[in-house]
């Protein structure tokens, strides 16, 4: 057995191999592909320290750490921190584990501490509450560092029944009675259609729509919206091409009359849908488009055999309404001793201070 870093161009060139070992994974999910943490990398990796961690057998990835060292200043000061690659843009964080086995994590974070930069903090975000990760980080607490866990964000999901109409039964007698009467009203003026865009050469034009649909949304709300990152458009373009490629892309539009009104951007991976953003136009916010848009999507998935309709992170109330499960991402963190660490860990782990939690979000950047 032997443990190893890949470089950021060895990763590349492991594509198949990280494959292989992802879909043994106990952990497997959308935002450990391959495709999304080189995209990730090459728009955002700049000023950062790659640390992708493997643990070999024979040549077989046993288990693997995605992390990176990013350093932030915080009121002028450098704060280090190792986490995983891909934040914020991830919704789930894990280590890809193909065996069950504590001390491999163990190994893989020892070992992170051995050869990062100096660091200040270890920050795992957004970790599963039930995932082997969760569960392992708490049984090798203390061995080599005591970690902190606590809850940062629910996760709706919907179980998917076996037929559509199982499925919209299971909802709320008002919720069903307002699907109906909205559908009834939109077609009373307007011609509408559902349609999925995962046609490669389809893959520009689909995502400049759904580009703008978001911003339509969050402009509305006098908010700048997602996209009005230029390096976020560049990546999701980039992921969106890529998972057009292996049939993972799940673009789709609700039209009235041609005209797309309302968009989501989603991936069909291992049985689930992960809805990842959404956006629609304003204008046309009487009808509902954004929930006629999901019931759609939900009949969509139902058909075709998908197992769960996963919401992502987020607490938003609609959510509650299509009959969801919740699970909860966790915040995994240890910091080492220093008065920038020690004050960061104080402030943002009290409750009481999140307006200053809120300041010091707007003093630290990447440094």
């Amino acid at each position: 057995m032997e443990i190893a870093t890949l470089t950021f161009e060895e990763f590349l060139g492991a594509r198949t191999s990280w494959e292989d070992a992802l879909e043994r994974s106990v952990d497997n999910h959308v935002f450990l592909t391959w495709e999304w943490l080189s995209y990730w990398w090459k728009h955002f990796g700049d000023k950062r320290e790659f640390i992708l961690i493997t643990v070999n057998n024979g040549g077989k990835i046993l288990a693997a750490a995605p992390l990176m060292s990013s350093q932030y200043k915080l009121f002028g000061l450098k704060l280090r921190k190792i986490e995983f690659i891909g934040t914020p843009a991830s919704d789930y964080h894990t280590f890809l584990i193909n065996e069950q086995e504590p001390e491999y994590a163990r190994m893989m974070i020892q070992y992170a501490d051995d050869i990062a930069n100096e660091w200040d903090c270890i920050e795992l975000k957004e970790v599963p509450e039930n995932s082997k990760t969760a569960k392992i980080l708490r049984i090798i607490s203390k061995e080599p560092f005591e970690f902190k866990e606590k809850i940062v964000n629910p996760c709706p999901y919907i179980s998917l029944a076996d037929s559509f109409e199982d499925y919209f039964q299971s909802l709320g007698s008002n919720w069903r009675r307002n699907l109906r009467r909205w559908e009834r009203k939109i077609k009373q003026d307007h011609k509408i259609d559902f349609k999925i865009c995962n046609d490669i050469e389809a893959v520009n034009d689909g995502m400049k729509t759904f580009f703008d649909l978001h911003q339509k949304k969050w402009q509305s709300k006098k908010q700048p919206g997602a996209f009005s990152d230029q390096k976020f458009q560049d990546f999701h373009l980039d992921v969106a091409k890529a998972f057009a490629q292996r049939g993972l892309l799940t673009l789709n539009f609700l039209t009235l009359n041609d005209e797309p009104v309302a968009a989501g951007y989603a991936f069909k991976y291992a049985q689930k849908l992960f809805c990842y953003l959404s956006g629609f136009d304003p204008q046309y916010s009487k009808y509902e488009v954004g929930n006629l848009r999901h019931i759609y999507l939900i009949k969509y998935c139902i058909e075709n055999g998908l197992k769960e309709y996963d919401f992502l992170r987020g607490g938003e109330s609609y959510k509650s309404l299509w009959n969801t499960s919740l699970r909860k991402n966790l915040g995994i963190r240890t910091i080492k001793r220093g008065i920038i660490p020690i004050v960061y860990d104080w402030i943002t782990e009290n409750e009481k201070l999140s307006p200053l939690t809120c300041k010091l979000g707007e003093h630290l950047s990447l440094g």
